[in-house]
């Protein structure tokens, strides 16, 4: 990358910036970089510190690059982008700087400029979440807003006696339990450095080697680039977090090699996305509302990862049982020889990126910080590139590598204060525990019940939104009610966080799939409805997490070895009933079809006493005609 400028062009959707607006972005996401990068290898900052720069680096970011409006300039910020960084800047340094003044003297008696800030924060919140994520989180964060003021009119037992206007704004922005709240601090001092590992190992081409390695081990397997597509996801996915991030970074690769073998369009994109989405489920890294999950529930990191190494294997290993099954059955072939680089090439050329993973994890395993993980996984990943000449990361990579930080924040930051105002809502109206009672209420007491509607209610909310924004808002109304019906604590919040990803593929809004079907050239809706074919295992996770926590390494380790060995039976009766083929014979009737889906069903929801034994017969009376015919043809030949 030696001819590449200091200050390239910076695009975004509807802006690109260049000249000395480039200037200006570039040096303003690498200061932001910089300076969570040196607060979580070094730095001793004061909470309002380390909170406020967060939102007030984000919204500048968002406010130069993103347009207000259709019909903005497209090419510099216009003067309305100027007033709204200033009121930024205005409002967050206010508030840094009267924190400590506000926390000793004046709460519960703000003065005028306090309120006056506070309206001004709001809409600068509001309006940095709208250009980036659309109109639906900063309208969910209005109605959160304006039911603290109309609370006598809410119905039955939402209802509550009513906040004026002067406490609406002083706990939304003074505190630090709303805008400045457990969200942002989460972000800034979990989730930001973990960004800027990743683009740091993007740059130092460790995106390259993880697809280059997934090719080798793939890419001559019957549909092989679907499942360079998946397990090169389940890489990438572990370092960004990312699910739409994924879809792009991988997608432009893998999609175009998959309708090239014979993959019909919303096919290739619809297993890009659904890997994709995986990827925020897959440890060591996952995605950024895990580091949220950890806050809320108050557990460390590494046990939250931990926990989820189980589902995340079997979910990447249905999406490779059903890629090779839609192969079988359309007879895809793999890559050609001469496009596949032999495995002990590939790692001899790119091992030591492992080793900023291995150490973030060996840090994390020490009981050292995340943060403290994520800044020593930077620093090995910028030693370690000298190793190669190719992979060397001077001055410009390293600045690039800092930009790209900044840059790739913007879209899940943008979110991040109008969630605090969603929280801040739920705490001061004490919404949390009355929707939770609603909820169960609503489904008369029922478990099952209570599942399946924290599971709609997950996908509605995260329509259009990111999925730790749907898992914020919903971790605060909808896990309580979990946990009041005995499940555990961190279960619950795991129900409702893999229901958020959910909603990245499910149809009518589904961001990954959106994204997957504009590479692929292909109808989103088809995509989308492909993508929960290819991941239907994703809708059965939260039940699994209920039912069957030794999942999550809840347990006695007979137990939990029993449960994982059971759901890999029943993913893969799952697997050839879905797609009406069996590994042995091919194509199946459908009456077999409908066997091996009621077997599946018996194998992962044991609802009533042996129902595991009853699937596990029945799938075994459905495979034998298969295995007869299979073992009658090997005979004949």
């Amino acid at each position: 990358m030696t001819g590449e400028s200091w200050f390239p062009d910076i695009k975004s959707k509807g802006r690109t910036l260049s000249g000395h607006f480039a200037v200006i972005y570039s040096l303003t996401a690498a200061g932001f970089s910089l300076w969570y990068l040196y607060t979580s290898g070094f730095g001793l900052v004061s909470t309002e510190t380390n909170r406020g720069f967060y939102l007030l680096f984000t919204s500048i970011l968002v406010f130069l690059i993103f347009p207000a409006r259709r019909g903005a300039p497209t090419h510099r910020p216009s003067i309305i982008d100027f007033v709204f960084i200033g009121a930024a800047i205005a409002c967050i340094t206010y508030w840094m700087d009267q924190y400590v003044p506000y926390a000793m003297f004046r709460v519960s008696d703000p003065n005028q400029w306090d309120l006056t800030m506070a309206a001004v924060a709001i809409v600068v919140i509001l309006e940095t979440s709208r250009r980036v994520l659309g109109p639906a989180i900063p309208i969910i964060a209005i109605l959160f807003l304006a039911q603290l003021y109309f609370g006598p009119y809410l119905p039955g037992k939402l209802s509550h006696p009513g906040m004026p206007v002067e406490r609406i704004l002083e706990f939304s922005f003074s505190t630090q339990e709303a805008i400045f709240g457990v969200v942002t601090a989460t972000f800034a001092t979990f989730v930001f450095p973990f960004m800027i590992f990743g683009a740091f190992l993007e740059r130092s081409g460790a995106g390259t080697f993880f697809m280059e390695l997934a090719t080798a081990l793939t890419g001559r397997w019957r549909g092989g680039p679907a499942k360079i597509a998946t397990l090169s996801s389940a890489l990438f996915g572990s370092i960004s977090g990312s699910s739409v991030a994924n879809v792009v970074a991988s997608g432009a690769f893998t999609i175009p090699m998959m309708k090239r073998i014979g993959f019909k369009p919303h096919h290739a994109g619809a297993i890009e996305a659904i890997a994709s989405t995986g990827g925020q489920i897959m440890p060591p890294i996952m995605g950024a509302g895990v580091f949220i999950l950890a806050t809320l529930t108050e557990r460390d990191y590494l046990s939250i990862a931990m926990m989820n190494v189980i589902p995340a294997v079997l979910f990447f290993t249905f999406i490779l049982l059903m890629v090779d099954l839609e192969a079988m059955r359309t007879g895809l072939k793999g890559l050609p020889d001469k496009e596949i680089p032999r495995v002990g090439d590939v790692l001899r050329r790119g091992w030591f990126f492992f080793v900023p993973l291995i150490v973030v994890i060996a840090l994390l395993f020490m009981g050292y910080s995340a943060n403290y993980g994520a800044f020593y996984g930077t620093v090995s990943t910028l030693a370690l590139s000298w190793l190669r000449k190719d992979t060397r990361m001077g001055p410009k990579a390293i600045f690039h590598g800092l930009v790209g930080g900044g840059h790739n924040n913007t879209s899940a930051g943008a979110a991040i204060g109008s969630l605090g105002i969603i929280i801040g809502g739920v705490i001061l109206a004490g919404l949390g525990l009355k929707f939770s009672a609603v909820l169960v209420e609503f489904a008369g007491g029922q478990l099952f019940l209570t599942v399946v509607l924290v599971t709609i209610i997950s996908i509605v909310i995260g329509m259009g939104s990111s999925t730790t924004g749907s898992y914020i808002i919903l971790a605060v109304v909808a896990a309580p009610a979990l946990i009041h019906l005995g499940v555990d604590e961190v279960a619950a919040h795991l129900v409702v966080f893999y229901a958020a990803c959910l909603s990245n593929v499910t149809p009518p809004v589904c961001v990954s799939a959106f994204a997957g079907a504009a590479i692929a050239g292909a109808d989103p809706m088809k995509t989308g409805f492909a993508a929960l074919k290819f991941g239907a295992t994703l809708v059965l996770v939260p039940f699994s997490f209920v039912y069957v926590p030794e999942l999550l390494l809840i347990g006695e380790p007979g137990e939990i070895a029993y449960a994982a060995v059971r759901y890999l039976a029943g993913y893969t009766v799952l697997a050839m009933g879905i797609q009406k083929t069996e590994f042995l014979v091919g194509e199946i009737s459908q009456l077999r079809r409908v066997g091996f889906i009621v077997a599946a069903v018996g194998l992962l929801f044991p609802l009533f006493p042996y129902a595991e034994v009853a699937g596990l017969a029945l799938a075994v009376a459905v495979w034998a005609p298969s295995l007869r015919d299979f073992l009658a043809v090997r005979r004949a030949s």
